[in-house]
């Protein structure tokens, strides 16, 4: 394929400086005559698309195999062979998401089987029945959270509840928190301006799903905020914690991603459960290689910053819920 010929003015079309050779001093734009044949249009795609995968692979590549060696690298300005962190992390989170929600939905539907479904058929057809049961089974023992979201959805209404919860025995009644939980519940699925039980309930999951993600970039912040906390402030800036944040994130995503993708597939949990344990043990390798402290700091600072990171996701989770049992309620 022939090279675009050179313009005959020696002024650089972008930015106006002299242009000695094929590329302006300045700015870096190639002095070309600005008619580009199709044959150059393709030639650049193609090496811009190039160029940007393998900066892509080549990425994806040190993420998996060395644990902090691309925020080491990015730090110390070895920048151009790298994905910028913030794109990295939009990409990631994106793909993660999207797919991630997408499975679980497909376990969800397939976790009830078909006799499950039946019950609950039933339940909700002979309510008084089952409202008079209710209360000898929560007297047998106590309930697991998958029982009591069973025994919630075979209540019809919010007053047949609250009918059972004054029924009961102190001891046996369920707690404030589950009490906000069940008001939320069933203001998700009464009907409301002709909407279904069911559109209601689908709208209130992707409300969920789609602030999720909103969550995740306020947690982001804050875990670079608690390494900051952890390691010397006068040798790292929180700059740089934010991107080592970025990079612990986005193997998050995508490996547990992979995780979530076998247990569908195989229909077990086995690999999400290990799969936490490999991303801890990445967290600590990383730690290790990007602020080169003992493999015995390394793994303390690692279950600290780990657990108030799961603190912080909780305290983050409650406020998201309870904000939005306070707008529907």
């Amino acid at each position: 394929m022939k090279t675009q010929p050179l313009r005959k003015e020696t002024n650089c079309l972008n930015c106006g400086t002299d242009v000695p050779g094929r590329y302006c001093t300045n700015c870096g734009q190639e002095n070309i005559v600005p008619h580009e044949s199709f044959g150059h249009l393709v030639k650049e795609f193609a090496a811009d698309l190039v160029h940007y995968d393998s900066k892509t692979l080549l990425t994806f590549k040190y993420l998996f195999t060395k644990p902090g060696f691309i925020t080491k690298e990015y730090i110390a300005g070895k920048r151009v062979k790298f994905v910028h962190p913030i794109k990295l992390y939009i990409f990631a989170s994106f793909v993660f998401f999207f797919l991630y929600f997408t499975l679980t939905a497909h376990q969800n539907d397939e976790s009830l089987d078909k006799n499950t479904k039946e019950q609950v058929e039933t339940a909700r057809r002979q309510n008084k029945e089952v409202f008079a049961s209710l209360p000898d089974s929560i007297k047998s023992g106590s309930l697991s959270t998958g029982d009591w979201f069973r025994r919630l959805s075979a209540v019809d209404s919010k007053e047949q509840y609250d009918s059972l919860q004054d029924a009961l025995p102190k001891e046996y009644r369920d707690n404030r928190m589950q009490r906000k939980m069940a008001r939320y519940f069933f203001n998700a699925s009464k009907t409301e301006d002709g909407q279904t039980k069911e559109g209601k309930s689908h709208a209130q999951e992707e409300l969920f799903q789609h602030n999720y993600p909103k969550m995740m970039f306020v947690l982001l912040p804050l875990f670079a905020l608690y390494l900051r906390w952890m390691y010397d402030k006068k040798k790292w800036f929180y700059a740089d914690h934010a991107i080592f944040s970025v990079h612990i994130h986005v193997f998050f995503f995508l490996f547990f991603l992979v995780c979530t993708a076998l247990d569908t597939l195989f229909h077990i949990e086995v690999f999400t459960s290990w799969g936490l344990l490999v991303i801890f043990a990445y967290l600590v390798i990383s730690l290790k290689n990007m602020y080169g402290q003992s493999w015995g700091k390394s793994l303390l600072k690692g279950a600290l910053v780990t657990f108030a990171y799961l603190i912080t996701l909780l305290i983050v989770f409650i406020c998201f819920v309870l904000t939005m049992t306070l707008l529907i309620a």
